[in-house]
């Protein structure tokens, strides 16, 4: 597919075809840019992820939600619904005001009595009605209601009792009156009436005093209701807002409860039942926030992490890692368990499969959506951003598991503190959890076990899905019983020796420069495999005696191609066994776009000396130049190594020089120029290889020579073998061999001349040319004869120029600065 569109931005754009593929490149970045922002706005404004996703805006009072319905974030308003409930409240328990008692009642109610119980009077004195008219007479009085049995008790009494009820029932009723009586205290009064009738009267007499009594009594006194508004309206308006909150996640309302109007209203007032202006305004918050953090990110790559924007897929995983992680954020927040979720798992992932920066930044980013994220918390982003800084700087070594549990400790015992700082003198509790200091601490120190567990958990699932150079994925692959590695030591030995002391190199000078020294050492491994192809082609390779096969070719172009090719051939056995891209890189990159000057110059020689009818591009690894610390550390120490294994150098002032030399062509001739490096870096790099380098082929004590004859035989016939190193490439006869096919077709010859490749081949002292021609030289030394007195065979102790130099016996030890053997 990518091809594909590169042709046709060729064809149309009439652009070369590295123009097209760049530039679908930048666009492929730039597309994963603005999905990445579009992602973390809908992330951070889309709070229905918080409700399952339920369409909280169409909710009215009287409907039943399906599902709890919990806040977003921390809120605090007065309600509107809640204080006009408490004014209503307050306004119907506002008492009736009443008038004073009417005497005018009283008055009336006087007269009635007297009226009554004079018509009473006359019909018990009428002789010539029975009793039965009597009854009747008595029964028409409406405003009584006498049973027959006290009516007939009225007749039967004497006069003189009569009389005493008469002035009891008018002394009762004036008694009763004279008190405020209300509509809604009539049955009490009448209730309280036989107490008010003396003593001296019977049962009988005292409940028809009390009948007539209770007929009679009427309320006296009623409502103001000016008064009674008045004291409403005074009452209402002492009554105070009612202020209402809400947590983080707290429940605003429950499932299978039918909402109400203060229900409805907490909903409008977390923002769920927004206007659309309100919603454009959150995701326009969001939208600022995600393109910050995407400039801020790319200008920060840009500045420090250059060779990330040549991976865009790489740079996509790790904007993938970053969702999820800031989407899981979003979503455990629904538990209300915040303090829970391992948000330092972020940086702990991107120290382990990208870098320190990388973290740095993504840690930073991190915290600010998360802050912006929980209400703008800057409890939160404060929590996420130093979790996840102090697990950066205390999370030295990633190849080792138990480190990753170690920082989680520390991680929690920092955001303990964090929590403290924010929760101390909070006594009701976080505003997001609802929960106390003392529930907290837990929760903070078990986030920093759940960081390491789910950072181990998501390495593992990173290097088989994805095939990245994680620490499982290293020591892996640092295995001597990798089948490559076993098939480099069978093929190639002398390369697989070459390559141990290239990661050995490289590694201690990674440390020193705080690289990544894990990746360069197994990369070291594994950046020369290309050689296998056509090993007995480079010097490390060849036997003594052997022959160079490269004088049977007796072709500098094709020879040249030969040795350029293991870099490509390398690269494509890497892909072919599954090898992280990141140590493609290294194979790529450990020869930058150096030159193979010993071929070029056979070339030279062979047009007659005329330069200008060779062209030096064909004598030119493809590159690219390193674009990482680690690459160009590891192409230091691949030319080092090398260099110092070919000429043997006899002193540490020489292998000193000889590490300056390399080190000083490759930054003139700008192999370092993209890689990071700075100049204390290539100080510390400096240091480091002279000191191992001086460490491994230090000069040993030169014996005096072997006196038995049969020793010196032996020795001179081993020495008469040997040819001189300094001429291993040039002087050996190589024997008949098999044509060997190049790995691509030979270049054709260019008789143009081409002035720029000269000009900078010219710069270049013959001696720093030799170094550069002095490919992996890894033959094996010389043997030595048995020692006179012991017979036992030993390393050799010095030597020069391919031959043994002993010493007469008693000769003083060599300087105290060069190391005995």
């Amino acid at each position: 597919m990518t091809e594909w569109a590169a042709d046709l931005l060729e064809r149309y754009l009439r652009i070369s075809h590295d123009q097209a593929r760049n530039a679908l490149h930048v666009i492929g970045v730039i597309g994963a840019a603005l999905m990445f922002v579009l992602l973390a706005t809908v992330i951070v404004a889309n709070e229905t992820l918080l409700t399952g996703g339920q369409d909280i805006s169409s909710l009215r009072i009287g409907m039943v939600p399906t599902r709890n319905i919990l806040a977003p974030r921390s809120v605090t308003y007065e309600s509107d619904v809640l204080t006009q409930n408490l004014r209503d409240e307050v306004a119907a328990n506002v008492a009736l005001v009443y008038d004073p008692p009417d005497p005018n009642v009283s008055r009336t109610q006087s007269q009635l009595v007297r009226q009554i119980l004079d018509f009473i009077t006359n019909v018990r004195r009428d002789p010539f009605a029975t009793t039965e008219q009597k009854i009747q007479d008595i029964n028409n009085i409406t405003a009584l209601t006498l049973t027959d049995d006290q009516i007939s008790r009225i007749l039967s009494m004497s006069a003189e009792a009569w009389q005493s009820i008469d002035d009891e029932i008018i002394g009762v009723l004036e008694r009763v009156m004279r008190e405020s009586i209300r509509e809604a205290d009539l049955n009490i009064v009448r209730n309280q009436l036989p107490t008010q009738v003396g003593i001296r009267f019977n049962t009988q007499e005292s409940g028809v005093i009390t009948a007539i009594v209770e007929d009679l009594i009427r309320p006296n006194t009623f409502p103001n209701m000016a008064a009674t508004e008045e004291a409403r309206r005074r009452a209402v308006e002492a009554v105070e807002p009612v202020p209402r909150s809400f947590a983080p996640n707290e429940v605003v309302v429950r499932e299978n409860e039918p909402i109400d109007a203060a229900d409805l209203e907490a909903l409008d007032q977390l923002g769920l039942l927004t206007s659309e202006d309100r919603r454009l305004q959150d995701m326009g918050r969001a939208l600022l926030a995600s393109i910050l953090v995407i400039v801020i990110t790319g200008l920060y790559v840009a500045r420090f992490e250059r060779h990330l924007f040549e991976s865009s897929r790489f740079l996509m995983l790790l904007a993938v890692i970053f969702l999820i992680v800031l989407a899981g954020a979003r979503v455990v927040s629904n538990t209300g368990q915040i303090y829970l979720y391992p948000t330092a798992t972020l940086a702990l992932l991107f120290v382990s499969i990208s870098s320190v920066r990388m973290a740095i930044i993504g840690t930073l980013d991190l915290a600010l959506l998360v802050g912006l994220m929980m209400g703008n918390s800057l409890e939160m982003a404060t929590l996420v951003g130093a979790g996840g800084m102090i697990g950066i700087l205390t999370l030295r070594s990633t190849e080792r598991l138990n480190n990753y549990f170690v920082t989680g400790l520390i991680i929690s015992l920092v955001n303990t503190v964090v929590v403290t700082i924010f929760n101390l003198a909070v006594p009701s509790g976080s505003i997001f959890t609802g929960v106390g200091l003392p529930l907290l601490v837990p929760f903070s120190l078990i986030n920093g076990i759940f960081t390491a567990a789910a950072t181990v958990a998501g390495i593992y699932l990173l290097t088989l899905l994805f095939n990245l150079p994680t620490s499982l994925k290293l020591a892996e692959l640092s295995q001597p019983n990798h089948p490559l590695l076993q098939r480099l030591l069978r093929e190639a030995p002398g390369t697989y020796q070459h390559s141990l002391q290239v990661g050995n190199l490289s590694e201690q000078a990674a440390l020193a420069i705080n690289a990544n020294s894990e990746l360069v050492r197994v990369a070291a491994l594994y950046h020369d495999i290309g050689k296998m192809q056509n090993a007995v082609f480079f010097s490390e390779n060849q036997q003594f005696g052997g022959g160079n096969p490269h004088d049977s070719l007796d072709d500098p172009y094709r020879s040249a191609d030969i040795i350029i090719s293991h870099v490509t051939l390398g690269v494509e056995m890497a892909r072919q066994y599954r090898l992280p891209n990141r140590l493609r890189d290294f194979i790529r990159e450990h020869h930058g776009t150096t030159e193979v000057f010993v071929f070029y110059r056979k070339a030279v020689s062979a047009a007659g000396g005329d330069e200008s009818a060779v062209d030096i591009e064909e004598f030119r690894y493809p590159g690219p130049r390193p674009q990482t610390r680690e690459t160009a550390l590891m192409m230091l120490a691949d030319s080092c190594e090398s260099a110092i294994r070919s000429i043997g150098p006899t002193s540490k002032q020489q292998v000193a020089e000889i590490v300056h030399d390399i080190i000083d062509g490759k930054m003139r001739s700008g192999q370092l120029d993209e890689s990071g490096l700075t100049l204390n870096d290539i100080k510390a790099i400096q240091r480091i290889f002279g000191e191992m380098l001086q460490a491994v082929f230090h000069p040993r004590i030169d014996y005096k020579k072997v006196t038995s004859s049969s020793a010196t035989t032996q020795t001179q016939e081993r020495q008469t073998q040997q040819p001189s190193r300094a001429r291993l490439t040039q002087t050996i006869t190589s024997p008949k061999v098999e044509p060997v096919t190049a790995t691509s077709e030979k270049p054709a010859r260019r008789t143009d001349t081409v002035q720029t490749n000269r000009a900078e081949a010219e710069k270049r002292s013959a001696d720093e040319q030799d170094l550069d021609l002095l490919d992996d030289d890894d033959s094996p030394l010389l043997d030595v004869p048995a020692l006179p007195r012991s017979g036992e065979n030993r390393p050799p102790r010095s030597r020069q120029n391919g031959s043994e130099s002993p010493k007469p016996e008693g000769e003083p030890a060599p300087d105290n600065k060069q190391k005995d053997g």
